[in-house]
């Protein structure tokens, strides 16, 4: 079995190569747009947060996923990365929209903007 490690620097080519992999990621993983509009939604995500991918993709994640990540430490970093043109951030967040407080590493990762942002997620 392939182990793909959280922070690994081309783990979003991977998943682009094997759609597949992204619902056997041992992490969460979260592929939105410029805007913020949820494209894809992994399954390990799905179960960390109690939330159907149906429920998730095609909403905008800082407006009606995670209300929480409103602000500079998140969205703030987000805006920074689609005004650059490309974004590859890690920092310590902790989740706590409609659910006790979760403390995850957050690594934010995109080849190319137009192709999306990924937010890869890992409980700590």
């Amino acid at each position: 079995m392939e182990l793909i490690k959280f922070g690994t620097d081309h783990v979003e080519n991977l998943v682009s190569q094997d759609p597949a992999r992204l619902d056997r990621l041992p992490f969460g993983a979260i592929l939105v747009d410029r805007g913020g509009r949820v494209m894809k939604y992994n399954a390990y995500e799905s179960a960390l947060a109690s939330r159907p991918p149906g429920e998730v993709v095609g909403k905008n994640f800082f407006n009606d996923v995670a209300p929480c990540t409103k602000g500079h430490q998140f969205q703030g970093r987000f805006q920074q990365g689609v005004a650059q043109g490309s974004m590859n951030t890690m920092f310590e967040y902790s989740f706590d929209y409609k659910m006790n407080p979760a403390k995850v590493r957050v690594h934010m990762k995109s080849t190319s903007i137009e192709e999306g942002i990924w937010i890869f997620i890992k409980r700590l």
